[in-house]
């Protein structure tokens, strides 16, 4: 299961998937990002889906 949030850091803001355990308010870090030492803070969680449904979706198979 993954949620979508909207990240920002320092004017920039982002949009990405990551794992259902973050809240709104949270700061987290994004490792596997060019600037992994950057802290994003957490502004919007969307509903928690399923890997499968996110993937079907990337691939237009809805």
């Amino acid at each position: 299961m993954l949620v979508q949030v909207d990240l920002r850091s320092s004017g920039r803001y982002l949009t990405c998937w990551v794992e259902p355990k973050v809240r709104v308010g949270d700061q987290v870090t994004l490792k596997t990002s060019d600037e992994p030492a950057r802290r994003w803070d957490v502004l919007r969680v969307g509903e928690a889906r399923a890997t499968t449904d996110i993937k079907r979706g990337w691939n237009n198979n809805i």
